[in-house]
């Protein structure tokens, strides 16, 4: 029999693996983005829907009369985050889309000072300053490529939005997270509605958005959501960097889609200072573990 903790570690290393293809599958998908976020988005809708149905049998309909007043901010910053990455992936790599994302803990970090008025670590602070020069050195990179940059820029907006997301779930912690996601997929495909071509989607394309919205997404995420019941927030922050580094690595093999050596020193930069900056924060955890009973 599994540990808890094992337990933990196994689901939410599968979420982020089932998850990881998700920049490879957008690549391959040739229609426009705003036509790509409106039937991701509402694919991803009716997936989560089907995740409550398991998760929550007879209780689907109690799960989104939890999202009320303030706790409709988790719809709305999902529903940003999906527009953001999609734009970013559509106009800047997927290695910098992926690793510019990877820094949402740090604006967690922030976000949380302020609703929740949560001390933020020096060594938090000092891995802001590592990443934000590491997301310069990457942004460097795309000096030649206007495109690139706004993709670069869109992103970081995206690791805000999902941040927000994040700490909006501690924040509200009796709205149900798989129904916000599930009406943030419903907002999203109606804001990107106008400027859509829904019916301009071909059959490959639809095939790859239907792995994406029923399967991928709505698995991964559930498995993401719930392995962290059971281990530490560092850890799960460990194994979410797996994805920055799977993700790419995809689209290499699939379609030779290389890092420029920018992406590749600036994202060093970034992903070890995460790594640091988690692994720190465990040894912390169990130092504290370990010296509580010594001062009863």
């Amino acid at each position: 029999m599994l540990s808890t903790h094992a337990k933990g570690l196994l689901i939410t290393a599968c979420g982020v693996l089932i998850i990881s293809p998700d920049g490879l599958l957008t690549r391959l998908i040739v229609a426009d983005h705003w036509t790509m976020i409106f039937w991701r988005a509402l694919l991803l809708s009716f997936g989560m829907w089907l995740v409550l149905g398991f998760t929550c049998p007879n209780r689907v309909w109690q799960q989104y009369k939890t999202l009320k007043g303030a706790a409709l901010l988790k719809v709305v910053a999902y529903s940003l985050g999906t527009i953001s990455f999609i734009f970013a992936i559509t106009h800047t790599s997927v290695a910098n889309t992926l690793i510019i994302l990877s820094t949402t803990p740090l604006f967690a970090a922030i976000i949380s000072r302020v609703l929740l008025k949560e001390k933020i670590e020096r060594r938090t602070l000092i891995a802001i300053g590592l990443v934000a020069f590491g997301i310069a050195v990457i942004a460097t990179g795309s000096d030649d490529h206007a495109s690139s940059r706004l993709g670069d820029m869109v992103a970081l907006l995206g690791s805000f939005f999902l941040a927000c997301g994040f700490s909006f779930v501690r924040r509200f912690p009796d709205a149900s997270t798989f129904a916000a996601i599930s009406c943030s997929g419903i907002l999203t495909a109606l804001l990107v509605l106008p400027l859509a071509a829904p019916l301009s989607i071909t059959q490959s394309d639809l095939g790859y958005l239907l792995i994406m919205g029923i399967y991928m997404l709505p698995l991964g995420s559930a498995l993401m959501f719930i392995g962290p019941r059971y281990i530490p927030a560092p850890e799960v922050g460990l194994l979410l960097l797996l994805e920055s580094v799977l993700g790419p690595v995809w689209v290499w093999l699939a379609l030779g889609e290389k890092p420029g050596i920018y992406t590749l020193v600036g994202g060093s930069i970034v992903l070890s200072t995460l790594a640091l900056n988690t692994v720190w924060a465990l040894r912390q955890r169990r130092f504290k573990a370990v010296a509580m009973p010594q001062s009863v």
